[in-house]
């Protein structure tokens, strides 16, 4: 078994921040969340990476209990209607799906790489790159 180049660092040091699993220092996203295919300072090869939906059922069950907290307590502390609690929860739950979805997408993308998980069950990460 061969020793990575790089220090260990966490998935909150890495993913979190949306930089590279290995050397925390290269961007992981080439845009929103579209995973670079190489990382631009130490070249760990991220092309077959797919978090997929992967983050997704965290985000909702956040943004949704979020949401409905934030309508709930709209219309029972100030008597509204039912458009109030929809007009301030929608904001705040667009607010916190694109704020956490990239972090949430590059922890668990950095969790399979100190983990080397992939989807066939080996690792994805080409680490002689």
């Amino acid at each position: 078994m061969s020793t990575p180049s790089h220090p260990t660092r966490s998935a909150w040091q890495t993913g979190f921040r949306g930089k590279c699993p290995r050397c925390g220092e290269g961007s992981l996203y080439s845009s929103f969340l579209k995973v670079t295919d190489r990382c631009d300072v130490c070249g760990l090869d991220l092309s077959q990476e797919d978090a997929g939906d992967g983050a997704v059922p965290f985000i909702i069950i956040i943004a949704g209990t979020l949401g409905v907290g934030i309508g709930v307590w709209v219309m029972f502390a100030f008597n509204t209607g039912v458009w109030a609690p929809i007009v301030v929860a929608f904001p705040v739950v667009a607010a916190v799906v694109l704020i956490l979805l990239p972090k949430v997408k590059g922890l668990l993308i950095a969790l399979q790489y100190l983990n080397k998980a992939g989807d066939t069950g080996t690792n994805t990460f080409d680490e002689n790159s």
